[in-house]
C-alpha cells in the first residue's frame, strides 16, 4: 500500500476514535471470541449472543473474525459489534444462508429453519466470493446512553474499514430489522444498498414470518465509503440532536 493511501486510511480510522473520546469511550480491537462470547454471556437483558460469532457453535476466530468494544470511563462495555469472514468461493450468499441457517438463525426468535426463505433478496443471488458478515451491534441505550447521537455514524464505520484493510472483502453485508432498516440505520453506518426480505424466516406452526432486510456493500464501495471521513455526518447529527434537545427541554419547562 502506498504511504499516502496508508496515511489516509489512518486518519479515517483516527477519526472515529477521536469522535468515541468525544463522548468517553475507550475503543479496542480483538481477535478473541471466547473473551466476546463471555461479555456477551454476561449481558442479561440483552438477547442470546448470535450463533455466528459464538466460538461454541462456529468456527471463529482472530483468522476469520474480530470484534470491537467500547468502554466508559467506569470502565461498563456501552459498545460491541463484531465481523466473520466466510469464503463462499462460487456459492452464493443465498445459497451460504441456507446451508448454515442454524448459525444465522435470529437469537431469541423461535423458527422454523427448513421452511425459511434465504434467497428472497436479488443480490443474495449475485454476491459470492469472499464476503464479510457484520453483526452483534449494539450501542447502550437509554437514560445514559448514547443512542440517537452521531455515533451511530462512526462507530459501524470502524468495523467496515477495518475489514476492508484486513481482507479486502468482495462484499460485505449484514441483516437488520425492517423497523430499523425504517429508521435509516443502515445508512447511518454506511451502507450503500438495502433491500428487503432478505431472509423470511418462518416461524413453527404457521405464526407468520419473522423478516429481516439484506444489507450490503461491495468492495468499490468500502473503498468510496472511505473517501469521506465521518466527522461531517456526525457533527451535522449532534447539531440536530442538541436542536431536539433544547425544543423538548422548553417544552418541559413550559409545561
Amino acid at each position: 500500500m502506498a504511504a499516502c493511501d496508508f496515511y489516509k486510511n489512518f486518519q479515517y480510522i483516527r477519526s472515529i476514535e477521536r469522535i468515541a473520546e468525544l463522548h468517553g469511550i475507550a475503543v479496542e480491537v480483538s481477535g478473541d471470541f471466547e473473551a466476546f462470547r463471555k461479555i456477551r454471556v454476561s449481558q442479561p437483558k440483552r438477547l442470546p449472543i448470535s450463533p455466528i460469532f459464538d466460538p461454541h457453535v462456529s468456527p471463529i476466530d482472530e483468522h476469520n473474525g474480530f470484534w470491537i468494544k467500547g468502554t466508559d470511563e467506569g470502565g461498563e462495555v456501552v459498545h460491541l459489534q463484531a465481523v466473520s469472514l466466510q469464503d463462499l468461493g462460487a456459492a452464493t450468499l443465498a445459497e451460504h444462508l441456507h446451508g448454515r441457517r442454524v448459525a444465522y438463525a435470529p437469537p431469541g426468535v423461535e423458527v422454523d429453519l427448513d421452511r425459511s426463505v434465504f434467497s428472497a433478496a436479488e443480490a443474495s443471488r449475485r454476491i459470492s466470493g469472499k464476503v464479510c458478515y457484520h453483526g452483534e451491534l449494539w450501542l447502550k441505550g437509554g437514560p445514559n446512553g448514547y443512542r440517537g447521537h452521531g455515533l451511530t455514524c462512526a462507530l459501524p464505520r470502524l468495523a467496515l474499514a477495518l475489514a476492508y484493510l484486513e481482507w479486502a472483502p468482495s462484499f460485505m453485508f449484514g441483516l437488520v430489522h425492517p423497523l430499523a432498516a425504517c429508521k435509516g440505520l443502515a445508512a447511518r453506518e454506511g451502507y450503500m444498498h438495502l433491500e428487503p426480505r432478505g431472509i423470511l424466516w418462518q416461524r413453527p406452526e404457521d405464526a407468520g414470518v419473522f423478516e429481516e432486510w439484506l444489507v450490503w456493500m461491495s468492495r468499490d464501495n468500502l473503498q468510496q465509503l472511505m473517501q469521506f471521513v465521518p466527522s461531517d455526518l456526525y457533527e451535522q447529527l449532534e447539531s440536530k440532536n442538541k436542536v431536539g434537545d433544547a425544543l423538548s427541554n422548553r417544552v418541559q419547562v413550559a409545561a
